[in-house]
């Protein structure tokens, strides 16, 4: 009996929570464009608890991601997105406001990664076999929509030439199919060019159109957040070093309003 009902009831079902879901998303993108969470507070005093818990959350994120691109005090000269058989491309070329050693350097750490990307809740350096390999992996969480899931990533770093450096993801570690990426540093006066490039082809199923915006969206924000960071947490080292000189001098550099104030938070959180 349970193995002649199940297959019936996902015909019915199915289609039924396609309909729902894509109803779902045209009726939020027509009604909450200017200010989501102030129209679910006017409006939706009669949802129930479990329903305003997650809509709460993806407010909160939603706003936080915001604030973190905002960071960026560079330029932001090129940012893309794409999607083709279930592959995800991005690519960003931005000019930050920080020495490019010392963004170098940040983009480098490994071991402190989440700094640059709260997403990631734990990092370990593994062993890799190779003197000129760097193997990590990443364990992070990711809230995208009113959707959370976790998600792991081993890669193998490479640095090349200075200001170089070669990402290869291992799938067998991983919680994607494929991936690598490339970053490029190079000094422009006192500031920092940097490209980045990233392929990844994820393991687990994307929902047609809905999933694939979110997941564009998610990874446009989380791409300008991690930027801000890295030419906060670069402007910071710098300012540190300078200040360990023997004769101080003034950063070429202009350090942003949301910069020090996202910096004296990771402060206090420490």
């Amino acid at each position: 009996m349970r193995k002649s009902l199940l297959p019936a009831a996902g015909r019915v079902a199915w289609p039924l929570c396609k309909r729902v879901v894509s109803e779902t998303f045209v009726w939020f993108r027509t009604r909450l464009r200017t200010c989501p969470c102030h129209y679910m507070v006017n409006t939706m005093a009669g949802w129930p608890l479990n329903l305003w818990r997650p809509i709460t959350r993806a407010c909160v994120y939603g706003g936080s991601a915001l604030f973190a691109a905002a960071v960026v005090a560079g330029e932001v000269l090129e940012l893309s997105v794409t999607e083709v058989d279930n592959e995800y491309k991005l690519r960003l070329v931005a000019v930050l406001d920080a020495p490019a050693d010392y963004v170098y350097r940040i983009i480098t750490d490994y071991r402190h990664a989440y700094r640059i990307n709260p997403a990631i809740t734990s990092v370990d350096i593994l062993a890799s076999g190779r003197e000129d390999v760097t193997r990590v992996r990443h364990r992070s969480t990711h809230r995208v929509g009113l959707f959370a899931f976790e998600l792991e990533w081993t890669g193998d770093m490479v640095e090349g030439e200075e200001g170089h450096v070669e990402v290869t993801t291992i799938p067998e570690l991983s919680s994607f199919e494929s991936g690598d990426a490339i970053w490029e540093i190079r000094p422009q006066a006192d500031r920092a060019w940097v490209l980045h490039e990233s392929r990844l082809k994820p393991k687990f199923y994307v929902l047609p159109v809905i999933g694939d915006y979110l997941i564009k969206e998610h990874l446009r924000k989380e791409t300008l957040a991690t930027f801000g960071r890295v030419e906060c947490h670069a402007q910071s080292l710098a300012e540190m070093d300078m200040q360990e000189d023997l004769e101080p001098r003034t950063p070429a550099f202009n350090r942003s309003e949301d910069c020090a104030k996202l910096m004296a938070l990771e402060r206090s959180e420490r």
